[in-house]
């Protein structure tokens, strides 16, 4: 194939030196010489895609052709050739001029789409005829040819003028100018619909073929006239004991020498020489089977279908040996002679000694009648019918009869028919055993009436309702064993085995030993928990209670008693736990949080405070660095708070791919040397509206997850992408994995997989809360060894929703008005005061709501008040900021909180929250801004 090219390649490359006197410019000659040789290599092959490149140069050549070399007119036959040849293939051809992007196409692409010839189209017209999800593929791909010159060539779908699909191929190739560039990018579109529709019918048609073969309970295989195997189903490979990799193409007489100096191939050889079908039975003796082969010879060679009928074999000399066996037993034997003719009844040929002490017929009576003369009145006809049917087949059967004895007692006999089978297949007699079951019956009978009482009990209760024979291991269930707990088809023999097997593994030792002490005791109740099996394959916490029946000994004989899923209620029993302790966690977390925050605010403020003012370098630096440990501490204040659900959140526009460059070191360091880092960020992530301490504190959280599941070190990924309207940020790595169980689990509080004492299971919840807080979603793609992918997906902000970047320029905003300070803790009173009479306010302050509502009403007016959230008293932050709204409508709240319903505070306040710990500036921005916003209303 390459020699072929290179060749092609030369011709090319002569045929444009001899063409270029002969054409207007150097791309039509080109053109012309690729079509030719394309043609040439593809005449004496099948290389269908030669064809197809060589008519799109010509069309191409043509196209250019038509407005450059107008005085070539000797060439108008080929352009004939080529229509016809176009039509002929469903080939056409297209050109795109550049920069423009106007499409040329041939009359032959205009019938493809099933379109009236039209003007010229733009290319966004002509990418809109194709199929919507096909539009990015054929863009992609022509942008590339345009921008690099590659060529393509794809199939895909458009979408004719009926609006029916129709398959295409669709070829371009770059045409450069004189200068190298790129001017045009022209090709071919053929119509390969209907070649499309007829591989899919024959692909279908061979899947269905292979099915069916695959399916079929005789096993089969074919042969080529060489006596090579050519296919074999999957129980062929199961009874000759050989995989079909190993067979298919060898000769089976070198594979199977047993069968080529046997029976076997004279039987293949006839069938192929005489073609005729061959039937026949053998026994393999490598393989110790008897089988049944058919076989069916054809133009291609041989088809063989074979079963396994040792069993059948197996069965006629076990049948030769109870001849022996049968007279000295205790259950009846009587054996019949198959009727020799349609219409035809048997006749008894043999009756054993227990035949006649049943019966009371002497083998005089017996022989030579049929087995009809045990029958009488009350003989069930629909079983006289099935035997009757089933010896026809003939198919052994089992049964439950009632006969007649010669003085017309009744019995009930347990009775087994089986045929014997000659070597014809056909059956020439036919063996009966039976016992007497008459006293079994009428127990029987005895005890259906008080199980339909019990049965009717049973159905008016949800529990799946369990009878045990303690003597002789039998359980009966009611059917809410079934719809209960789906367990649809439960053994009754050795039922306590199979009730303990669907006990959880680490409950049944405690549960059998305490049933079976019961039942040793003297005790008549019994009751235990434990985990029980579904169908399904889960477990169901259950209440299994029984009652056990004693007879006069003492000794059980008997239990009956009920299990009683209480899964839901135990699960809600153990989230009302759960939710009381989360919420008694949450209460003192939260509460030690505030209190640190209050304390924090202080420090931040001082450390601040010195600083600024403090001009000695080195105390300066101390207390910047003070500064900086205390915004750490606010910092791990907001995870507790995050912890409870009470830390409310900061949205702004966030940059996705900046915040994590800026954690790049951190992460660094977190995930240590034995983890490689790489981050795949790409620019069109763009921004998002979230919290951005929370953003990274999620993206570190999961890292550090990727980093526990790669113990032995790897590679971890932060790769960043715009999805439509998202922007999503995936952290993948190649450890350990997770499977379906864990993942459905992974996002439940409390959850994890680390070993005790080394994780607390809210890691991952944690995220959870806070993207689905941010109107984003979470998922994770893991399979156990192939690593873990964990996706978030933020809405998208529109670049009309970022806001400029504003600047300090590092004065802070005071003034001079008056300012109500609201605060219950004294050491943050006192810091608010300080820093607000520094800002050159006039401040007066107040301990509690109360106590500033009454300044306010005796000591006004107020330009602004200052307020903490939560404070002791029946009046809170909110409260009293409710309170000011409506006395005084225009004087300004500012609220001040550790934690709080953000939503709630900011409908009370009607300006920006400050959250502790605050920093000066932050205290300066807040109050001017309020201040100021109330003063342009009035």
């Amino acid at each position: 194939m390459r020699r072929g090219y290179a060749i092609t390649g030369n011709v090319f490359r002569s045929l444009v030196t001899v063409l270029r006197d002969y054409a207007a410019d150097w791309f039509s000659a080109v053109l012309l010489a690729g079509g030719i040789c394309a043609l040439v290599f593809a005449w004496p092959s099948s290389n269908a895609w030669l064809w197809v490149i060589a008519a799109a140069l010509f069309i191409a050549w043509r196209l250019r052709h038509d407005r450059t070399m107008p005085r070539l007119h000797d060439l108008d036959g080929n352009q004939a050739l080529l229509e016809i040849a176009g039509k002929a293939a469903k080939l056409g051809g297209w050109v795109v001029h550049l920069p423009d992007r106007r499409i040329e196409w041939s009359d032959e692409t205009w019938a493809i789409h099933e379109r009236p010839r039209g003007k010229t189209v733009t290319l966004e017209e002509g990418i809109g005829y194709f199929a919507p999800e096909w539009r990015d593929t054929i863009t992609l791909h022509f942008e590339t040819c345009v921008a690099t010159g590659q060529p393509y060539d794809i199939e895909v779908e458009i979408i004719d003028g009926a609006s029916r699909r129709k398959w295409v191929r669709a070829i371009g190739v770059a045409i450069r100018d004189d200068r190298g560039r790129i001017s045009r990018v022209q090709g071919a579109l053929q119509d390969i619909d209907e070649r499309k529709r007829l591989e899919s019918t024959a692909k279908d048609l061979e899947r269905r073929f292979v099915e069916s073969m695959e399916n079929i309970s005789d096993a089969f295989f074919q042969l080529d006239t060489d006596w090579r195997f050519t296919y074999l189903n999957h129980q062929a490979e199961r009874l000759l004991e050989r995989p079909r990799s190993t067979l298919l193409g060898r000769v089976i007489w070198q594979e199977f020498p047993e069968a080529s100096s046997g029976a076997i191939r004279q039987h293949y050889e006839r069938a192929v020489r005489e073609s005729r079908t061959a039937d026949f039975e053998v026994f393999y003796e490598s393989l110790d089977t008897w089988f049944s082969v058919t076989t069916y010879p054809g133009s291609g060679g041989l088809t063989v279908y074979f079963r396994d009928v040792t069993e059948r074999h197996t069965a006629d000399q076990h049948l030769r040996l109870l001849e022996m066996a049968i007279s000295g037993i205790e259950d009846f034997v009587m054996i019949t002679k198959a009727a020799s003719q349609l219409g035809d009844q048997q006749t008894i040929v043999y009756v054993n000694d227990a035949f006649v002490r049943i019966t009371g017929y002497s083998p005089q009576d017996a022989l030579g009648r049929p087995p009809s003369l045990l029958q009488g009145p009350q003989t069930d006809a629909a079983t006289v019918k099935e035997i009757d049917h089933a010896v026809a087949v003939p198919n052994a059967i089992r049964t439950e009869l009632l006969n007649y004895a010669k003085d017309g007692r009744e019995y009930w006999v347990d009775m087994s028919i089986a045929p014997i089978v000659g070597s014809d297949g056909c059956a020439t007699h036919f063996v009966a055993t039976g016992r007497d079951i008459t006293e079994r019956k009428r127990a029987e009978e005895r005890l259906a009436e008080s199980e339909e009482r019990f049965a009717i009990v049973a159905m008016m209760t949800t529990d799946a309702i369990w009878d045990w024979d303690i003597a002789t291991g039998r359980v009966h269930w009611n059917s809410n064993i079934a719809s209960v707990f789906g367990h649809d088809d439960v053994p009754v023999e050795d039922g306590f085995r199979e009730w303990a097997a669907k006990i959880h593994p680490d409950d049944r030792a405690r549960v059998t030993s305490s049933i079976l002490a019961a039942i040793d005791g003297r005790t008549d109740k019994w009751l235990e928990e434990y985990r029980f099996r579904r169908g399904t394959g889960t477990y169901a916490e259950v209440l299994d209670q029984g009652h056990i029946i004693r007879n006069t000994a003492g000794e059980a004989t008997r239990m009956v008693g009920g299990v009683r899923d209480v899964t839901e209620t135990r699960l809600n029993d153990a989230k009302r736990l759960q939710a009381q302790r989360l919420e008694a966690i949450g209460q003192l977390t939260g509460g030690v949080a505030h209190d640190f925050n209050n304390l924090l605010t202080v420090i931040i403020g001082t450390a601040e405070t010195l600083a600024d003012e403090i001009a000695d370098p080195r105390l300066s630096a101390i207390a910047r660095l003070n500064h900086k440990a205390s915004r750490q501490g606010a910092t791990l204040t907001r995870q507790l708070l995050t912890f409870t659900g009470r830390q409310p959140l900061e949205p702004a526009p966030v940059n996705i791919n900046s915040s994590i460059r800026a954690m790049g070191e951190l992460l660094s360091t977190a995930l240590g040397e034995t983890i490689i880092l790489g981050l795949e960020l790409d620019p069109a992530a763009g921004h998002v509206r979230a919290d951005a301490a929370q953003l990274e504190a999620s993206i570190m959280n999961l890292c550090i997850n990727a980093r526990d599941a790669m113990p032995a070190g790897g590679r971890l990924t932060i790769s960043t992408a715009r999805n439509a309207n998202d922007a999503v940020v995936r952290i993948s790595d190649d450890g350990f994995g997770m499977d379906a169980e864990t993942r459905a689990k992974a996002f439940e509080p409390f959850f994890t997989t680390k070993p005790f004492g080394k994780g607390s299971g809210l890691g991952l919840s944690m995220v959870y809360g806070f993207v689905r807080q941010s109107g984003g979603r979470i998922e994770i793609t893991s399979e156990p060894g192939k690593g873990t992918t964990v996706s978030l997906s933020f809405p998208r902000l529109a670049p009309t929703d970022i806001p400029a970047e504003t600047f300090s320029n590092g004065v802070l905003d005071g003034g001079s008005e008056r300012v109500l300070v609201v605060e219950d803790d004294p050491m943050v009173r006192g810091f608010a005061a300080a820093t607000l009479v520094s800002l050159g306010y006039s401040v007066t302050s107040a301990a509690d709501a109360s106590e500033a509502l009454q300044i306010l009403g005796t000591d006004g007016p107020f330009d602004l008040v200052f307020s903490d959230v939560v404070m002791p008293g029946q009046i809170d932050g909110r409260a009293m900021a409710s309170r000011i709204a409506a006395q005084y409508p225009n004087l300004p709240v500012v609220l001040t909180t550790g934690y709080a319903d953000i939503e709630l505070i900011s409908a009370a306040s009607r300006f920006r929250l400050l959250a502790k710990p605050y920093t000066r500036r932050e205290v300066a921005d807040a109050l001017r801004e309020a201040i100021d916003a109330s003063q342009d209303k009035a």
